[in-house]
């Protein structure tokens, strides 16, 4: 039983610095995840990092670490944190401190206490508020931290409220460790009581700054359990302070031929049907989630029903399903259809501004948003009625590719990646056949980029040979050229190093649009 263990191994690195703080007087306690995740048999092969908390202030614990340390760092030190680097673990010691949040402020009031008991009665949850002593490996474990862990309970340190209003972020952290922490044998969940106190505080996320909400929700897009964790940010109110626009997508119906779940539901699926797999490092793997959690957010914004008058058959669209009147013949008219006409190209357009609030790098934002636009590609080939030519296929490779500085945001096979889970998605009896046109656009695909590297195709001739040939400088006038030159390799109609040829078809593509106007 987790609950009866007493100690904990301790690495001969953090052993060491238990003594030397010993020997200067001061406690040292190994807290917080490090703890909680090797009473959960946490992989001892994981990241070597610690947390630890101390009554020393923070010029003593550099004074303490700095013989013992690779190198330090301090960036936390007004916070009373300074890290190091210490045989191959990487600490970060705190002093015993209490943060207090106050209404509208984004960073919290650090107070600095004196022992470990106040310490772990401001943490969050009881399972993050058990101690190690880092000399000894004795456990400290206050508010029945192992018992929660064993059962799967993430619990308030003493009174819920006064926890989430301590800090905010609490409220998302809370939904994170039940997404993150649950495995098939142990699944976790909040007690009724820190619902209660999330429901009745989402909006304090206002006074969170939104690298920190960024964080936290990468952490449960990331997750395992992910659907779950999505679910409870919709459940609990915390959705609307994190991507409002999403609480859209709730109960909005989808046509039954290709969905058999709301665009909520379907989302879910689709997000969780991204896994982890050799082909995808870490950065891939999140774009992807990202992806496929923005993909159909677009779809609630362009919902028009495709009426039919029971009359004479005309045809109309609204944006309600109520019956209408028939324009042509003042009959009665039924919804019929369901249809997002473009929701992919307003679904990259929320993408891009979501994800820009939440403080997203530049690579990620565009990465996303370009992977929302193009999603509904894969469908064009599915329900097209002529089957695409080499030039065409040619031609969504080369769409759906995007480099920035030499590093690729988004490509065919990641593309691929997100259709493949859409399609998990779709009506069971629409399934098989996406499934089968999936495949056969992607043997098309592998076969156009075993003859080239259709992503890299250039027009043969750059800026400086344009300029040369027509004698003019640097102008808006380059990138139609460029863009007609490139797509005429793309389409096989002119090689890659034909520079004549080149020429030839640039000088008439100045002519035929006039570019130059007369001279």
């Amino acid at each position: 039983m987790m609950a009866d263990v007493k100690k904990l191994e301790v690495p001969g690195p953090i052993l060491r610095l238990g003594e030397a703080f010993r020997e200067a007087g001061h406690e040292l306690y190994l807290v917080g995840g490090y703890v909680r995740d090797r009473l959960l048999g946490g992989d001892d092969g994981a990241k070597a990092d610690a947390d630890a908390t101390t009554g020393a202030r923070p010029g003593e614990i550099k004074r303490l670490l700095r013989p013992h340390a690779k190198h330090l760092w301090d960036v936390g030190e007004r916070f009373g944190t300074i890290g190091a680097a210490v045989g191959d673990f990487e600490v970060e010691v705190t002093t015993y401190r209490s943060d207090l949040y106050t209404e509208g402020s984004r960073h919290p009031e650090v107070r600095f206490g004196d022992s470990l008991e106040e310490d772990l009665a401001r943490r969050d949850f009881t399972i993050n508020a058990i101690a190690a002593d880092a000399l000894t490996g004795d456990i400290l474990d206050p508010f029945g931290g192992r018992q929660d862990l064993e059962n799967g309970v993430i619990r308030a340190v003493g009174e819920p409220l006064d926890r989430m209003r301590d800090d905010p972020l609490r409220m998302l952290r809370a939904v994170r460790f039940a997404a993150t922490l649950t495995r098939p044998e142990r699944p976790f969940a909040l007690t009724t009581e820190l619902e209660a106190a999330i429901r009745e505080n989402a909006g304090w996320l206002r006074s969170i700054s939104a690298e920190r909400i960024r964080d936290e929700f990468e952490k449960v897009l990331g997750s395992e359990n992910v659907s779950a964790g999505l679910r409870s940010m919709v459940r609990l109110g915390l959705m609307p302070y994190i991507v409002p626009e999403f609480m859209e997508t709730v109960e909005v119906e989808q046509e039954a031929e290709f969905h058999h779940k709301d665009v909520f539901e379907h989302t879910l699926i689709v997000v969780s049907s991204i896994k982890r797999d050799e082909d995808l490092d870490g950065w891939r793997f999140s774009i992807l989630r990202k992806a496929a959690f923005f993909h159909d957010i677009g779809k609630p914004r362009t919902l028009v029903y495709e009426h039919r008058c029971t009359y004479c058959g005309a045809k109309s669209t609204q944006k309600a399903a109520d019956e209408g009147e028939c324009e042509v013949c003042g009959g009665r008219t039924m919804p019929k259809k369901v249809h997002f006409y473009g929701h992919e190209n307003v679904g990259a357009g929320i993408a891009r501004r979501a994800l820009k609030r939440l403080a997203y790098p530049k690579d990620d934002v565009d990465a996303v948003a370009h992977l929302v636009a193009h999603h509904m590609r894969p469908m064009g080939y599915a329900v097209g009625r002529d089957p695409w030519s080499d030039s065409a296929v040619r031609r969504f490779v080369r769409d759906t590719y995007l480099e920035r500085g030499g590093r690729v945001l988004a490509d065919v096979d990641t593309l691929l990646k997100l259709a493949r889970a859409d399609i998990t998605g779709s009506a069971p009896r629409r399934r098989q056949v996406a499934v089968a046109s999936w495949e056969s656009l992607k043997e098309r695909v592998d076969e156009v980029r075993a003859e080239d590297a259709i992503e890299r195709l250039e027009s043969p001739l750059d800026g400086n040979d344009l300029m040369e040939l027509f004698g003019r400088p640097p102008g808006r006038w380059i990138k139609p050229l460029k863009d007609h030159l490139q797509g005429e390799v793309i389409e096989g109609r002119l090689a890659k190093d034909d520079r004549d040829r080149a020429r030839e078809l640039a000088e008439a593509f100045a002519r035929e649009h006039d570019l130059f106007g007369e001279e």
